[in-house]
């Protein structure tokens, strides 16, 4: 159930109104790294969460990024407020001016409308909270970016606060990961291939106009990774030895989500009892406390 609130997460003022700083805000409204996509995408994940713990998280912030996106919009239509009666303003961006009224919509900075397409939803829970890690992150950046072009210090104290809610979010993400125990690389329930997980292709070679040749570092020769070199620079290449894949050989948690696939070696069918024994768990809890 969804409840609105009348009053703002964070109440915005600004100083002289700025329709082309508007415009930019857009981009945190409806563009890919904005509060929508990250509400829309952190709730569904919720819905399809087996882990209730996790899926409270997920509400959490994915409810939070609504209010978000509230007090975006309210800060936009501060500053795109001109485009009602000036034409100078209102030439700033017609899209915004002529089609929405001088108001918001879902629309990023450039224009472009709104798309799912934005959102990041696997149905692995471990794999759902790495993609928002890393959205955080990005809309992070976007947030600090606006904040350099722009000298209103109403503007610049909601984007801060906005900012700053993004790196909590990482942090509470990165704990919920961490709390699933599993190896930082073991996704899914299938194991790599072994030897061909550690070899690093040098896929770009020569010397460019400054004089520069390969480089190394721990990202191709540390961390159990070496650099093998191609076939046509007279190296060995990757190892392209067939590998049988065998569902149930990479390390899960109980907490994992259940797999899809008709054909997971007894790890589906185990996964799914878990998450089904929890479940009658807690709804006897529920009862009980009744």
């Amino acid at each position: 159930m969804y409840h609105h609130v009348k009053k703002l997460m964070y109440t915005v003022n600004i100083g002289e109104p700025d329709p082309k700083f508007g415009r930019m805000l857009l981009e945190q409204f409806g563009g890919a790294n904005g509060e929508l996509a990250a509400a829309m995408q952190y709730s569904i994940q919720g819905f399809n969460c087996e882990d209730a713990a996790r899926k409270d998280l997920l509400m959490d912030i994915g409810t939070e990024e609504l209010s978000h996106l509230e007090v975006v919009g309210a800060l936009i239509r501060m500053h795109l407020k001109p485009m009602k009666d000036e034409r100078e303003a209102a030439e700033a961006d017609p899209l915004v001016a002529i089609a929405g009224g001088g108001g918001v919509a879902l629309f990023d900075s450039m224009g472009n409308a709104w798309t799912s397409d934005y959102l990041k939803i696997t149905g692995d829970l471990a794999v759902d909270l790495r993609s928002n890690i890393a959205a955080e992150a990005r809309a992070k950046i976007v947030y600090e970016r606006l904040i350099a072009f722009t000298q209103d210090k109403g503007s610049k104290e909601a984007l801060q606060f906005l900012m700053t809610r993004e790196i909590t979010h990482m942090r509470a993400f990165t704990a919920a990961l961490d709390s699933m125990e599993k190896p930082q690389f073991a996704v899914g329930i299938i194991e790599p291939t072994p030897g061909l997980v550690d070899q690093f292709f040098n896929g770009s070679t020569g010397e460019n106009q400054y004089g520069d040749t390969d480089f190394k570092g721990p990202w191709n020769s540390g961390n159990g990774l070496y650099t093998v070199q191609s076939e046509i620079k007279g190296g060995e290449g990757l190892n392209v030895t067939p590998y049988d894949p065998q569902p149930g050989t990479e390390t899960t948690s109980p907490i994992d989500s259940t797999p899809v696939g008709e054909w997971t070696n007894g790890v589906g069918p185990k996964q799914k009892a878990l998450h089904e024994a929890k479940e009658k768990e807690a709804a006897k809890g529920a009862v009980d406390e009744a």
